[in-house]
């Protein structure tokens, strides 16, 4: 089942979200040791405080998409009127830095769903936006 998150993510890769679906404690204690490893904020060092049910579960977003997409009544960022906004844009910036220091600290393998998860939102959400 496809899952994109409100800013373009694909849940369908996300090691948290993939761990948390599956139940996996051990898979979710390597997904803290990842999101340290490259500085991503997370609440705890506890493998609980890392489970993801998707976008639509949480109350705050770091990014403010969440707000945003609920405030303007669209399923994500590509559906949105003002695609692609400042906001948006300086988030795909930010993915090309954040990616280079994934790609330098974590495994290949990692690495990949990475990429397919966060990286490349903006290629998927100009698909849905072109729709």
């Amino acid at each position: 089942m496809l899952k994109i998150g409100f800013c373009g993510d694909d849940c369908n890769y996300c090691p948290k979200y993939l761990a948390t679906q599956s139940g996996d404690e051990e898979r979710l204690k390597e997904v803290v040791v990842m999101w340290q490893m490259i500085g991503w904020p997370n609440p705890s060092d506890s493998p609980g405080d890392m489970t993801c049910h998707g976008c639509t579960t949480v109350n705050i977003c770091g990014l403010g998409i969440r707000e945003c997409v609920m405030e303007k009544g669209v399923e994500n960022c590509g559906k949105c009127p003002d695609y692609p906004c400042e906001r948006l844009s300086e988030i795909f910036e930010n993915n090309e830095r954040e990616a280079g220091i994934c790609k330098a600290n974590l495994r290949e393998k990692d690495y990949k769903l990475f990429q397919q998860a966060f990286f490349s939102k903006k290629e998927r959400l100009d698909k849905i936006n072109k729709g």
